[in-house]
């Protein structure tokens, strides 16, 4: 069945089989009720009818699947044309729903039930469980891979959530004070109010919050929860936005409080904002008799709305209405309802007034009772200061209501079950609410919360924590998994002070080791000349660099590290390895003794946390007096490498650099053009090379005025490409790339960096274990012929001989310096002996000794 296009339709969304046209500013259900849907799900235990209640996507009354997400408020979802809506709950449908069933037989299903029966014998439940999950839910979870969303950091002075007329109003205040306010609607500002006073008062607001530069709106963004920090996470539709606000304003308004009579779920029974929204705002009848509840100023307001609306109101029950209706509507002044009756929706209303009670036929019932604040995002703040102002901060007190009738619309708890588990012994808000799964639903207590608070109350709770609300907790709102996974899936670019820089200088930029790293600037073989040749630069501020001191500072070096460091002099560097327990290489780098027992240690740039933790666990296993300042951020290092680096040094520098006052392996102070630098000698890409250390903000000044100072040298800054070619031709080590998890440095060909003559180290148990076995593998040089032209691709290749795979290539460059291309791979101990000649893909491989490049380091020395 298709429906004709109603005239000034907007589109069609595709309901169970049919078309259902749209009119501008619809939701899902303002479409659908026009349509002459009156029931949108079933409840979840008894499969009791439920139709459009809350308006404002509080209850769980209105959730359908759209597009295949199930649990989508349909009364704030906007409805866009092509849109697929189902409902979900009931067999064979929703409409015509078998299970209804259990509402009869309620009474064999009393609270605890599930908790009771399934006991013995436990071969019983993983039945009962396949038809609990067929019988309840909320529909399928769409299969496929899920939509990847977005997340980011914002950091604001001033946070408010909430954009009605107070969080408006406390925006426009923070930003007339110069503070940065970023403020959040969960929809557009003012959607869903029905027109009148209260909507013309936010468009006025609105319009100035929008002019105003100092306020980032983000609307249909809804709050989460409030976490330590503080932090807000915010969740849209594409979007997972952390707010860190200086100062929080909570303006999250009130919701109307939900009636508990007999019959007060039925489809029709609606609430005030609800019926306003349906009918003034969308322009859609909500029934031909209205009877309206109202004792607030906002119930008369809706009153007036429904009235000037489509003028079905048959009945009003409040206590200050009477004669101010024209037409033939009942007043009747100090009652109250009764009950609600009707089978697939409300067809009479029984009120009170005074010792007598009345029936008034109608096909809808709306309930504006006042309101509660929203006050669970408030509730979270333990130590943050949080300032709630507007409705939130009104009166949260109800009273009592000793009517039976459903309390908690998503587990259709009603105030009988909660009596019987409170004969039961269960007798706090907080273990009603674990027993009977009050407030444990789609909408987390939002209706019913206050409702059970109360109830605990008025039967004497002990305590006054035995008739507190129970515990708020994230997320307030229904998101998405893949919402809450963005930030999984967030990189945080780690940039070097040099950042801006290198972009100036045209460089390739890319991540490595959790950083942003230059990888070249454009030629990569002049890169590479000019530190063999001249002189170049190289940013390696990315290097773990720590300080360690205390009077244990050489005891703890000294076992972290395989390699003999108590005999390491003030001035001087050596290069050290870190291993596990298990004997295994972890991380290396360079440690340089300070004056009076102190160390500058440097490490990989991807091991620097690693290092700082291991640093840390071993100082209190031991039990040591250490201090440990992790300096990786704060620090640059910029590195001058090339036969001609310590002259380029010498015209920016007074400071002695030649080999007496900074000998290699050493380091010294120095001052580079009015920028101290600590100057550390380095070996990685085998020539006479400096790296300056500095304080990151001086690291843009160091940087020109090195590059001004080496302009008559050809100077070149270089990056990662370049020094993989650099690095390999010393055949140095890149650890993760040419190491495996389970290298011991005899296999790595870093034995020298381990002093077996320690009394003890982290490792050495291991290793003595270890040596008694036969080595199977080793780190080795290999030399390529017939190498193809794009030698990387060599790279992960296997090693073969004879059909056999007796190793692989780790890494692989052609050397500009040696003319040929080489590697580092893995291979077996025997297999060298066995056959001279090892093929890699198109390749021939030869194992050969390394360094490939100045086997004396005679350049690194100079």
């Amino acid at each position: 069945m298709t429906e004709r296009p109603a005239s000034g339709a907007t589109g069609q969304i595709r309901f169970e089989g049919r078309e259902v046209s749209l009119h501008e500013g619809d939701t899902i259900a303002s479409a659908l009720f026009r349509a002459g849907v009156r029931t949108f799900s079933r409840s979840l235990k008894l499969h009791r009818r439920r139709g459009i209640y809350c308006g404002t996507g509080e209850c769980p009354n209105c959730l359908v699947t759209v597009d295949d997400v199930p649990g989508s408020r349909s009364c704030i979802t906007p409805a866009l044309d092509g849109m697929t809506v189902r409902r979900e709950g009931g067999w064979p449908s929703t409409e015509r729903d078998a299970l209804h069933v259990a509402d009869r037989l309620h009474g064999l299903m009393p609270v605890g039930f599930l908790y009771k029966t399934f006991i013995h014998p436990r071969s019983a439940w993983p039945l009962a469980e396949r038809v609990i999950r067929r019988a309840t839910g909320l529909g399928p979870l769409p299969g496929g891979p899920a939509d990847r969303r977005v997340a980011r950091h914002l950091r604001t002075d001033v946070l408010v959530v909430g954009a009605g007329i107070a969080g408006l109003s406390a925006a426009l205040e923070a930003a007339a004070g110069g503070r940065r306010v970023v403020l959040c609607e969960e929809r557009a500002i003012g959607d869903g109010i029905a027109p009148g006073s209260t909507l013309e008062r936010i468009r006025r607001l609105e319009a100035r919050a929008r002019t105003e530069p100092s306020i980032e709106i983000l609307e249909r963004h809804a709050a989460l929860g409030l976490y330590e920090g503080p932090v807000v996470p915010l969740a849209s539709d594409r979007a997972l936005v952390q707010v860190h606000p200086g100062r929080l304003v909570l303006a999250t308004g009130a919701r109307e409080r939900h009636a508990v009579f007999p019959g007060s779920d039925l489809p029709g029974v609606w609430l005030g904002r609800a019926a306003a929204a349906m009918s003034g705002l969308h322009g859609v009848p909500i029934g031909e008799r209205v009877v309206v509840v109202a004792t607030t100023a906002e119930g008369i307001e809706h009153i007036r709305t429904l009235a000037r609306a489509d003028g079905s109101i048959v009945a009003v029950v409040s206590p200050s209405m009477a004669g101010e209706l024209d037409g033939d509507v009942e007043t009747i002044v100090d009652a109250r309802v009764l009950e609600a009756r009707g089978r697939s929706r409300v067809r009479e209303v029984v009120v009170r007034s005074g010792e007598n009670s009345r029936t008034i036929a109608c096909d809808a019932l709306v309930l504006s009772l006042g309101t509660v604040p929203r006050d669970e995002l408030a509730r979270m703040a333990i130590d943050e200061r949080v300032d709630v102002v507007g409705d939130a901060a009104g009166d949260r007190r109800c009273d009592a209501n000793d009517a039976d009738g459903i309390v908690c619309l998503c587990e259709d708890v009603s105030t009988r079950d909660l009596g019987r588990a409170w004969d039961e012994g269960f007798r706090s808000a907080e273990i009603l609410k674990r027993y009977t799964t009050a407030t444990m639903g789609p909408c987390q207590g939002a209706m019913c919360g206050l409702a059970l608070e109360c109830f605990a109350r008025s039967m004497g709770a002990a305590g006054a924590a035995g008739s507190h609300r129970t515990t708020a907790r994230p997320p307030l709102r229904p998101v998405a998994l893949e919402t809450l996974a963005a930030s999984v899936h967030e990189i945080v670019d780690k940039r070097t002070g040099l950042h801006d820089a290198h972009l100036a200088a045209g460089a390739r930029l890319d991540r490595s080791g959790g950083w942003l790293r230059p990888f070249g600037y454009g030629d990569r073989l002049e890169e590479y000349r000019a530190v063999r040749e001249r002189v170049g630069l190289m940013d390696v501020g990315t290097l773990g660099k720590f300080l360690i001191a205390g009077r244990d500072a050489t005891r703890l070096v000294d076992r972290v590290f395989a390699t003999r460091v108590d005999d390491l002099r003030p001035g001087r560097s050596r290069y050290v390895i870190a291993l596990d327990e298990g004997g295994y290489v972890v991380d290396d780098g360079l440690l340089c003794a300070l004056g009076d027992g102190a160390f500058y240690l440097t490490s990989t740039t991807g091991g620097a946390e690693r290092m700082d933790a291991r640093l840390r666990e071993w100082t209190d296993r031991f039990g040591l007096h250490v201090h440990l300042l992790d300096r990786t951020s704060e620090l640059g290092a910029v590195l001058v490498a090339g036969p001609l680096a310590r002259e380029l040094l010498e015209r920016v520098t007074s400071d002695r650099i030649d080999g007496g006052a900074i000998p290699y392996p050493g380091h010294g102070e120095v001052i580079v053009d009015s920028v101290p630098c600590r100057a550390v000698r380095s070996g990685f890409v085998g020539e006479l090379a400096f790296e300056l250390h500095h304080p990151r903000s001086r690291g843009p000044a160091l940087w020109e005025s090195l590059m001004r100072a080496g302009a008559s040298f050809d100077i070149r800054p270089h990056g990662l490409d370049a020094l993989e070619t650099l690095r390999l031709e010393k055949g140095h080590v890149y650890l993760g790339q040419d190491s495996l998890p389970d290298d011991t440095p005899a296999k790595l060909g870093l034995g020298h960096a381990v002093a077996m003559g320690k009394p003890w180290f982290v490792g050495k148990s291991a290793l003595e274990r270890l040596s008694a076995l036969p080595a199977t593998r080793r780190l080795a040089g290999l030399a390529f012929d017939r190498a193809p032209n794009d030698v990387a691709e060599l790279r992960g290749a296997p090693l073969m001989t004879d059909g056999d795979v007796v190793g692989r290539v780790t890494s692989a460059e052609r050397s500009p310096v040696l003319d040929r291309a080489i590697g580092l791979g893995w291979i077996r101990e025997d297999a060298a002996s066995r056959a001279p000649d090892l093929r890699a893909g198109p390749a021939v491989a030869r194992v050969v000794p390394t360094p490939f490049y100045d086997p004396e380091g005679s350049r690194v020395r100079a």
